[in-house]
């Protein structure tokens, strides 16, 4: 007779501890049955619960009454409470493994979980806000930052690594993938509930690329680990080419668009046009009387008057705590914006002040680090300048 055990068999138990170590570096050292039971214990890892998406729902919370008050603390917490981002590795664990079906429930959970954060950082960031301005935190998520594009590069491969080498989800690189994907997702919500097209669709923009790249980085990363499509199962080759090249479509996308966003448009800029103005000539009028004499009446000439035209008068940004302030078209806190103006940045004052609903505005030019000169209008809040003298 023969013993049976009733505990299941596990066949990485049954190696040693170097042996354990060489199946994380290469995976595909080991038999089809101990590489499936290797990746059954990864995707348990990285399935989520119900803990998931309640925490979700909380930085969501947070992230929007972050970008209400312009309260970077807040949006930093929102980041923290952000529920460690198993999803994102198991859609990029799904997309090298070739499992279609594991890619499918990853990808409805990730989903689920940005639609309550979208939801939550929508509803606490614009609903009962009324026409007050657009946060300047907010407008930061609207343009690619190459730190942002760094850090969520360097995250999203040590996540990785320790998912393949440690078999563990890194509690900060997960932070870190939060911030840069959860907040431009929040601030695309406000945008979108404020109908500010300019913000939502920049902050959408930057979001689908931060999202995109973390999953392309992961994916190399889990390759490099020698993590191959599972054998045995057919077409399973088929399917992992058609994952990754489907995240890599939205990549190229999303930075193709981004490149674009980014490039500077050029501004129709009023051309002064010279008018000549006819010279009155000065012209002696003589005037006949009924006396033999004629006397010459001289005729007063007259002068043209110089216009005085203001001279553009120097000015600083100042007062915006550090975040730079808005330049737009017209003088209306929800017109379109021209471009950002930092902490700091020297201006030309044209002309102003106007006063709209109590606020001040003044027409300002300045020049951007792509030696383009803009106009706009700016707050008088935010400016350090003289009134302009004629």
């Amino acid at each position: 007779m023969t013993n049976q055990s009733s505990e299941a068999y596990d066949p990485l138990e049954q190696h040693s501890a170097a042996r354990r170590r060489r199946a994380r570096r290469m995976l595909t050292q080991l038999r089809a049955d101990e590489r499936e039971a290797f990746l059954e214990g990864l995707a348990q890892l990285v399935s989520p619960g119900l803990t998931f998406f309640l925490l979700a729902l909380l930085a969501g919370i947070l992230i929007g009454l972050g970008f209400r008050f312009d309260q970077r603390a807040l949006l930093v917490a929102g980041a923290l409470v952000a529920p460690t981002l198993g999803p994102l590795m198991g859609l990029a664990l799904s997309a090298v493994s070739g499992a279609v079906r594991f890619f499918l429930r990853m990808l409805a959970a990730a989903l689920i979980a940005l639609l309550l954060l979208a939801v939550a950082a929508g509803a606490s960031g614009a609903i009962g806000a009324g026409s007050s301005p657009i946060s300047l935190l907010a407008l930061g998520h609207t343009h690619l930052n190459l730190v942002d594009f760094a850090l969520i590069m360097i995250a999203a491969g040590f996540m990785a690594a320790a998912l393949a080498r440690e078999e563990r989800l890194s509690e900060l690189a997960s932070t870190a993938i939060a911030y840069e994907v959860a907040l431009p997702l929040g601030a695309a919500a406000i945008g979108l509930l404020r109908a500010e097209p300019d913000l939502w669709q920049g902050a959408l923009l930057t979001f689908g690329l931060h999202l995109a790249w973390t999953l392309v980085v992961a994916v190399a990363v889990l390759a490099a680990h020698g993590f191959r499509p599972l054998t045995g199962a057919s077409g399973s080759l088929a399917a992992a080419f058609a994952l990754m090249g489907l995240v890599a479509v939205v990549s190229a996308a999303g930075l193709g668009a981004s490149v674009l966003a980014a490039l500077p448009t050029p501004t129709a800029t009023a051309t002064p046009t010279a008018t000549i103005t006819p010279t009155p000539t000065a012209s002696a009028t003589p005037t006949a009387t009924a006396t033999p004499t004629i006397t010459p009446t001289p005729t007063a000439t007259s002068t043209p008057t110089q216009t005085s035209t203001p001279t553009p008068m120097p000015a600083v940004v100042a007062r915006t705590g550090g975040t730079g302030a808005v330049v737009r078209a017209t003088p209306d806190p929800l017109a379109a914006h021209v471009g950002f103006v930092a902490d700091g940045a020297e201006m030309l004052v044209l002309e102003g002040p106007i006063e709209i609903n109590g606020a001040l505005w003044w027409h300002v030019r300045y020049t951007t680090v792509f030696e383009e000169t803009l106009e706009g209008w700016l707050q008088g809040n935010y400016l350090e300048t003289a009134t302009p003298a004629p």
